[in-house]
Order: C-alpha cells, then sequence, then structure tokens
C-alpha cells in the first residue's frame, strides 16, 4: 500500500480525505467500505497506528503530493 492513500486508487491526493477520516474515526465501516484496502494506509506517521496524530502527516502528504 502507498501511505496516505487510504482510498487505494494508487495516488494521495484530495480524493483520499473522505477514506482516511473514515479510517480515523471508523475503522471497522472501513474496513467495510474499503475492503481491499489495508488501513495502515491512513497511518501517515508511520507509529503504527491509525489516529488523530496521523492528521498533520496526511494534510503534509496530500498538499505535497
Amino acid at each position: 500500500f502507498i501511505v496516505g492513500d487510504a482510498n487505494c486508487d494508487g495516488v494521495v491526493d484530495t480524493a483520499d480525505i473522505d477514506a482516511f477520516v473514515l479510517a480515523l474515526v471508523n475503522p471497522a465501516g472501513y474496513a467495510a467500505q474499503y475492503p481491499a484496502c489495508d488501513l495502515l494506509a491512513a497511518d501517515c506517521n508511520g507509529d503504527g497506528s491509525v489516529d488523530t496524530a496521523d492528521i498533520d502527516a496526511f494534510v503534509q502528504l496530500v498538499v505535497g503530493g
């Protein structure tokens, strides 16, 4: 997987925002909506968990991506 590519379309861009937020607030819902994706694609700071600490890193990936 590509870190930050929360919707698994192969690129990190603004289309990933909704999927990232879903992964952040509802991991089970994320798994149901994106069954082929790895939740850790939303672990943008690389600490092994998806939580609010990933937000700044995700924004940097989207803006810089």
